[in-house]
């Protein structure tokens, strides 16, 4: 099998992914959305000034629930929020900026939605009275509900506070839960710092999804392999398992379409992408950049090879090492599948991040958008699949 004839000149740099402090965009091609957090939109948003003994209800990711943030933090063994002023759920997103009334004054905030959060509570204290706290409770997500969310639904969620000895009038508060597609991937925070979170598009890589058992099912079925054995073959047995994951892929029609990113191209504190289940990219046989992309490092995964999602600006591909000390790794463009051959994916992908090679670790302001995101380290730090709830 004529694979990998080109020169493997991609040398991928995989840090560890949660180390990003820069936004990242990823649209693909003439895809638009969302932009870059500008200086402009930094400087606008701030915590609220609050007198002693008042409180506001408070939106990290605006007036709304992202299932896909939900359900990617839901055992991330990291959090956004370590200094003193942000207390209660350090992964919270959720909560109500409050000013004490005295020093060490108690605290409880109690919030609850109309279908997708049970009642969550949070008590504790203020250490200081003229320092505006966040306080974000542990919330109690029904995660299987927000699983099947495919389209902006309204929430109705109440906010219970009592500061000191004196419990205010409830709050209510109407917000989206945004479908569970949308992967966000850049936020200015309530105190105006921008946050790379381009982490969560691992969560869309599922190795575990039931179709790409049977993607390798019929791999083998073609004859073009006779097992799938990842690294523990010699690296002509993972080529020729590339190739064939590639050619089956061509056989079943997928082909490359833009989509626009979200609905959230207007607010210029978010950055977020539409990102179809592997479901989806397959049953429709259509994927952007992005769905590409996490389709393919999803059976790599599966095989046991090690891949990393490859952001530059507007665009995504991945690389994947040939061998298990990853010494030879390379870069495949995905939006290449439907026409072109895998030497010719390679070669592109090669070439898309030789020229960009010494972006991904730059300091540089200009450099921000340049990333790769390490499946293994993702699922070591944390990051889980989404579940695809119409998957048989």
């Amino acid at each position: 099998m004529p694979y990998l004839k080109v020169k493997l000149t991609c040398v991928l740099l995989l840090v560890p992914l949660f180390l990003f402090a820069n936004p990242v965009t990823v649209t693909c091609s003439n895809e638009t959305g969302a932009q870059d957090g500008d200086s402009n939109a930094a400087a606008e948003r701030k915590l609220p000034q609050l007198e002693q003994g008042k409180w506001e209800p408070l939106f990290e990711m605006g007036e709304s629930i992202y299932p896909s943030v939900v359900i990617s933090m839901a055992t991330l063994k990291i959090g956004f929020w370590d200094d003193k002023q942000h207390i209660g759920d350090l992964r919270g997103t959720i909560g109500i900026a409050v000013r004490g009334t005295e020093e060490n004054c108690p605290i409880t905030v109690k919030i609850s939605g109309s279908n997708f959060i049970k009642p969550s509570t949070f008590i504790g204290t203020l250490a200081e009275k003229d320092t505006v706290y966040c306080v974000y409770p542990d919330l109690k997500y029904d995660y299987e509900k927000l699983l099947a969310v495919k389209q902006t639904v309204p929430e109705m969620l109440s906010f219970e506070v009592t500061i000191g000895k004196k419990t205010d009038p409830e709050r209510i508060v109407r917000v989206q839960v945004r479908p569970v597609n949308e992967c966000v991937f850049y936020f200015i925070d309530s105190s105006g710092d921008p946050r790379d979170v381009s982490y969560f598009f691992a969560a869309y890589v599922n190795e575990n999804h039931p179709i790409v058992s049977q993607i390798l099912k019929e791999a083998i079925a073609s004859k073009m392999v006779d097992s799938f054995g990842g690294y523990s073959g010699d690296r002509e047995d993972v080529v020729n398992e590339i190739g064939a994951i590639w050619e089956t892929l061509k056989a079943r029609g997928v082909h490359y379409i833009t989509m626009p990113a979200s609905a959230d191209d207007d607010d210029p504190y978010i950055g977020s992408q539409y990102v179809r289940l592997l479901g989806e990219s397959v049953d429709y046989a259509q994927a952007n950049c992005v769905d590409g992309s996490v389709l393919m490092a999803s059976i790599f995964r599966k095989i046991g090879l090690n891949v990393s999602l490859v952001s530059i600006p507007g665009h995504m591909f991945i690389s994947v090492n040939l061998d298990k000390e990853g010494k030879e790794p390379i870069c495949i463009e995905t939006t290449m599948l439907s026409g072109y051959s895998l030497d010719e994916a390679i070669q592109k992908g090669n070439e898309e991040y030789t020229e960009n090679e010494g972006k991904f670790d730059s300091e540089k302001e200009e450099d921000w958008p340049y990333h790769t995101a390490n499946i293994q380290d993702a699922r070591s730090e944390g990051i889980i699949p989404i579940k695809d709830s119409s998957a048989n």
